[in-house]
């Protein structure tokens, strides 16, 4: 991670650290702790924030969602909006690969429009895209 200069953080590994996920958790703590060291932008987007709370206020456990602001406002990790120029490229995205889900183009969209030069995600299908470079939790050791 250290030649990057900027990423951005899917939805998932925000979750497993919120949740002391067993087999992520370390990772995904890992990965910030190496950004912050060494300086790295970390991003994500309004997208990851819609999807983490889903649970949460299914569940009325609303200070989970407060957990997450509090480590985006900690980390200081900026949530961006979706504007025009995002979902054109989500579209031009999900047009060349078909496999790609909605939201899915969206997130990638915004990372490659934010110039981050890594995805961070669990998603192993998102391995096939080309524009950007993606980092898998499962292939972390």
């Amino acid at each position: 991670m250290k030649d990057s200069k900027k990423v951005f953080i899917d939805t998932a590994p925000f979750i497993y650290y919120i949740e002391d996920n067993k087999q992520f958790c370390d990772k995904v703590e890992n990965i910030l702790c190496d950004c912050l060291i060494n300086e790295i932008s970390m991003v994500t987007s309004v997208i990851t924030y819609m999807e983490f709370s889903v649970i949460p206020e299914r569940t009325k456990k609303i200070k989970i969602i407060s957990n997450f602001k509090e480590i985006l406002l900690k980390l200081s990790i900026p949530l961006i909006e979706i504007d025009l120029s995002i979902a054109g490229y989500a579209a031009k995205l999900r047009a060349k690969y078909s496999f790609l889900k909605g939201l899915d183009a969206l997130q990638l969209s915004v990372a490659i429009k934010n110039n981050c030069d890594t995805f961070v995600t669990n998603d192993r299908e998102l391995a096939k895209i080309k524009e950007i470079k993606i980092w898998g939790l499962g292939s972390l050791k």
